[in-house]
C-alpha cells in the first residue's frame, strides 16, 4: 500500500469550519504541547506504540496535534492532578499511555488466526492508542471523538486500518460510544481511564511484530516531533528491548513500598515522591535489585548498571535535554542541603504503584546528572 497523503497535524482550529468553536485565541498544537509540558509524554507514547520515529510522526502525531488544538489549554474542573493549564491534554495522552501499558498483555485480535495476528498487531496498537486518547474528547458528544478522528488521522492512515474491517468497525463503535461487551479496544480504553480489572488478560508473543515502516513511507513532510527516548550516551551495549525485567524490577519497587522493605521519603530512601513522578536513587536502587534477583546475564561488576540502562530502555522515564537520563535533587533542612539524591525519575507513576507515594517537599530538583551510575 502506498501512503501519498498530505495532511499534517499543524492545521489550524479556524480551517475546521464550523465543526469546533475553540476558545480564542486559538494556539497552535506545538504552542500547546510547550504550554502543557507534555513532550516527554509523546515520547512515551512513541516507545509504547513501537513505531519508528518517522512512522509514528505521520499517523500517530498528526491525530495528537488534532485533540491538541481542539481542548487547547483547557483544565480539567475538581482535578488535583489535571486542573492545571493543559489538563485535559494530560489526561488523554496519559489514558493513551496506559492503554498502551495494558495492550501490551493482550492478543489481539482475539480469537484470531496466529498466521494473521503479525500482519495485524500495529493496527490495533494504533486503534487502542486513538480510543483511549479522544475517550473523554473535551467531555463532548460522542460526534466530537469521530469528527476529531477523521479530521486529523490521513487518510491513508485511515484506509489502513479499513483493510482490516473488523477493527476499523469496533474502532468506530468505541468512538460513537456504541461498542459491544466483548470490545477489547473499548475494554482497553476505559480501564487505563478507570483502574477497571481486565476480563482477559494474555502475553503477546514477541515474534508478533509488524514492519510498518514499509506500510507508511517516508515520503510525506512529517509533523514535528520530540527527540528520541533512547540516546546513546547511557543506552549504549543494550540488546533489543524485552520489558520482562525491567517489569520485574517495577513489581519488586512495588512490592517493596507496599511491604515497607523499600522505605519512601525519608532520608537515605531509594525512593522518593517528586513534582515530576517517583524518583528511584542511583544506583542504590538498582543494586538492590540485583542482589535480589541476581545479575542476568552481565558480569556481577557491571549489573547494577546494565539492570538500570535495562529499565531506561522500556521508556518509562523523564529524559531532559541533551539525553540526560538521571535528575539531581537537593534535601533541604532548615534552608541548607543536607544531602543530594541522583536518579531516574518514573513518569505517570500511577501506571505501577497503587497509591502513588506521595511527594517529598523536602526534595528540590537542582540539575541533571550525566552520569548513567557510579
Amino acid at each position: 500500500m502506498t501512503f501519498n497523503d498530505t495532511s499534517s497535524g499543524s492545521a489550524s482550529p479556524r480551517a475546521i469550519g464550523s465543526l469546533f468553536v475553540p476558545e480564542q485565541p486559538a494556539l497552535c498544537a506545538q504552542a500547546i504541547v510547550d504550554r502543557s509540558g507534555v513532550a516527554n509524554l509523546i515520547v512515551l507514547l512513541r516507545v509504547r506504540m513501537g513505531f519508528p520515529a518517522e512512522s509514528f510522526a505521520l499517523a500517530a502525531r498528526p491525530l495528537i496535534d488534532g485533540y491538541s488544538e481542539f481542548v487547547q489549554l483547557r483544565p480539567i474542573p475538581g482535578s488535583s492532578r489535571y486542573g492545571g493549564p493543559g489538563g485535559q491534554l494530560q489526561r488523554g495522552l496519559v489514558t493513551a499511555l496506559r492503554a498502551l501499558d495494558h495492550r501490551r498483555g493482550q492478543i489481539l485480535p482475539r480469537n484470531a488466526p496466529p498466521e494473521i495476528l503479525g500482519a495485524l498487531a500495529h493496527r490495533w496498537t494504533y486503534a487502542v492508542f486513538a480510543a483511549a486518547l479522544l475517550r473523554d474528547a473535551g467531555g463532548g458528544p460522542s460526534d466530537d471523538r469521530v469528527r476529531i478522528f477523521e479530521r486529523w488521522v490521513p487518510p491513508s492512515v485511515q484506509a489502513w486500518l479499513a483493510e482490516h474491517p473488523p477493527l476499523m468497525a469496533e474502532l468506530r463503535a468505541v468512538l460513537v460510544g456504541r461498542a459491544d461487551a466483548s470490545s477489547a479496544i473499548a475494554e482497553l480504553a476505559e480501564r487505563a481511564a478507570t483502574g477497571a480489572r481486565p476480563r482477559i488478560e494474555a502475553t503477546v508473543p514477541h515474534t508478533q511484530t509488524e514492519s510498518f515502516v514499509g506500510a507508511v513511507e517516508a515520503g510525506v513532510e512529517t509533523a514535528p516531533i520530540a527527540p528520541e527516548a533512547d540516546g546513546p550516551e547511557f543506552l549504549d551495549g543494550v540488546d533489543a528491548v524485552d520489558t520482562g525485567r525491567p517489569r520485574r524490577f517495577m513489581e519488586w519497587v512495588r512490592q517493596g513500598i507496599a511491604d515497607g522493605t523499600l522505605p519512601v521519603n525519608v532520608r537515605g530512601a531509594l525512593v522518593h515522591g517528586v513534582e515530576d513522578g517517583l524518583l528511584l536513587a542511583s544506583p542504590g536502587i538498582f543494586r538492590a535489585f540485583v542482589r535480589r534477583d541476581g545479575p542476568g546475564r552481565a558480569e556481577p561488576g557491571d549489573a547494577a548498571k546494565r539492570m538500570q540502562r535495562e529499565v531506561l530502555r522500556a521508556g518509562w522515564h523523564l529524559r531532559a535535554d541533551g539525553g540526560v537520563n538521571l535528575h539531581g535533587y537537593a534535601w533541604k533542612q532548615d534552608a541548607r542541603v543536607a544531602d543530594r539524591i541522583h536518579g531516574i525519575v518514573i513518569l505517570s507513576p500511577g501506571r505501577f504503584f497503587d497509591p502513588v507515594p506521595a511527594i517529598n517537599a523536602a526534595l528540590v530538583r537542582v540539575g541533571d546528572s550525566a552520569r548513567a551510575a557510579e
